[in-house]
């Protein structure tokens, strides 16, 4: 039943109803779904709210319509539990071990690699290049002293009043002062963390994870507990709840929006949930929303997912983290975070180590935000990521063995990829080396063996023949492993 006194919208809501009968087989592929008349009867709605909630799953790729007939469920759409990446074993905590390992692996990935899915980095023909240029120029001329003074934290104030007017994108209101300006989203997560942590701490993580998450915990001296993570629905609660109870966990470190590599988001009632959980064990959370402005637009003419834990903080115990360095320019090492109650200590300790972002960067950010070209920017990333992301999985698919599995992202540009059982990500990563393909094993987003099989592809790569000929040799490798 449709509730009319919760915080969403009754289109939603059908939306949802209708996206989980499908998904439990009542509408099959190619069936009809009900007439806009007949659903809107049934449940007591307006027309309006219908045509919404079908427009909403039309863009979603649920449903699509056909000319004087009706809408349909779509077969791309409906992905069985078998197809999708299984969740792992929840383990006990742990000194992170990987560090070296993680460091060493990323190093082989700046190599000159002709084709390269490993680095979670957009190519530069989805960057704003020529406009940041424009910009850098502009307050390179005109701005010469105070690019090239000091700035130190929280960082430039008009920036921050800038950033502080898009954060209501994400339902969260806040002042300038309220914000601190930092070098990329990596230290606005270092800064966070070791404000809410000592070492020898207990934190937890999802399963998989960021591998930087692994790298900031073992450069804090921490312990991490991996919690099993849903492709779909993000972090399993349950096992978070039972991992609270049970473990001396000082802080939760998280994607809401898109995680990396899963790119899951937490849906609105759970994100609720988890900040009520983390308030009833007075645990802080420092939260990652580097991709935050790049998911798949849910209805029509709307942007991605709109709620972050931050927009249910009530008490400052939600450490916001984010950047522009998915979405604008990964080399201006521009970020941010919002403190919450730890914000005189995370800018003590950002004035006594980085200072804050580089004056030119911050400037030149600030330049092109003002010239109000971003969210254009911002729609065409998105529609790019969109149409990218179904090539990559769909030749996957056509390419690599049956028992392969792959992540339906909601949102960013990375796919999480399950081998056939016995495949080695390790010995693939290898392989592909030698022919010039860089891709990322699974084993550098767990403290644990789980993904051993996994490899993450970075799909923010405009198609060609040559991209597809990449992964048709990716897939040949595999099943030659197989043999």
């Amino acid at each position: 039943m449709l509730q009319r006194n919760t915080d969403d919208p009754l289109y939603i809501q059908l939306a949802d109803q209708i996206i989980d009968d499908i998904q439990r087989g009542i509408y099959a592929v190619d069936v009809k779904v009900p007439s806009v008349r007949l659903l809107a009867k049934r449940n007591g709605v307006s027309i309006s709210t219908v045509t919404q909630a079908y427009a909403r799953l039309e863009d979603q790729g649920w449903i699509s319509a056909r000319p004087q007939s009706g809408f349909y469920v779509r077969s791309n759409r409906v992905v069985e539990s078998s197809k999708m990446p299984a969740l792992a074993l929840q383990d006990t905590p742990r000194s992170v071990t990987k560090a070296e390992f993680i460091n060493q692996m990323l190093s082989q990935l700046n190599s000159n690699a002709r084709m390269n899915f490993g680095t979670a980095v957009a190519d530069p023909s989805w960057m704003p290049q020529r406009a940041m240029q424009t910009h850098i120029q502009k307050v390179s001329r005109f701005q010469t002293t105070a690019v090239l003074d000091y700035l130190f934290a929280p960082g430039l104030e008009a920036l921050r009043s800038h950033i502080a007017v898009r954060m209501r994108d994400a339902n969260v209101s806040c002042h300038a002062d309220d914000i601190t300006i930092t070098h990329g989203c990596s230290e606005a997560l270092s800064l966070c963390l070791g404000a809410v942590t000592s070492p020898g701490d207990l934190i937890a993580v999802e399963s998989p994870c960021y591998y930087g998450f692994l790298q900031i915990a073992n450069m804090l001296g921490l312990k991490v507990i991996e919690i099993p993570t849903d492709p779909q629905q993000g972090v399993s609660l349950d096992a978070l709840t039972l991992a609270l109870e049970q473990w001396p966990i000082k802080a939760i470190l998280i994607i809401t929006r898109y995680s990396n590599p899963l790119g899951c988001c937490i849906p609105l009632q759970q994100q609720k949930r988890l900040v009520r959980l983390a308030k009833q064990h007075n645990v802080p959370i420092v939260e990652d929303d580097i991709y935050g402005e790049i998911g798949i637009p849910v209805a029509r003419d709307s942007g991605p997912n709109n709620t972050v834990l931050k927009s249910h903080d009530t008490d400052g115990m939600v450490l916001y983290c984010s950047s522009f360095s998915k979405t604008m320019a990964a080399g201006l090492r521009v970020g941010w975070c919002l403190p919450g109650k730890w914000y005189k200590n995370v800018l003590e300790r950002q004035t006594f180590t980085s200072f804050s972002a580089a004056s030119l960067s911050q400037h030149a950010v600030l330049s092109y935000l003002q010239n109000g070209h971003y969210d254009k920017h911002l729609r065409q990333f998105r529609n790019r990521s969109v149409v990218s992301l179904q090539r990559f999985i769909d030749a996957i698919r056509a390419y690599f063995p049956p028992q392969t599995c792959v992540t339906e992202p909601q949102g960013g540009f990375i796919l999480w990829v399950a081998l056939p059982v016995g495949v080695s990500a390790m010995d693939l990563h290898y392989a592909a080396l030698a022919h010039s393909i860089a891709v990322v094993p699974g084993d550098i987003f767990s403290n644990s063996d789980h993904f051993s099989n996994y490899l993450r592809i970075n799909t923010a790569i405009p198609w060609t023949p040559d991209v597809d000929a990449a992964i048709k040799c990716l897939a040949d490798l595999v099943k030659e492993q197989m043999q």
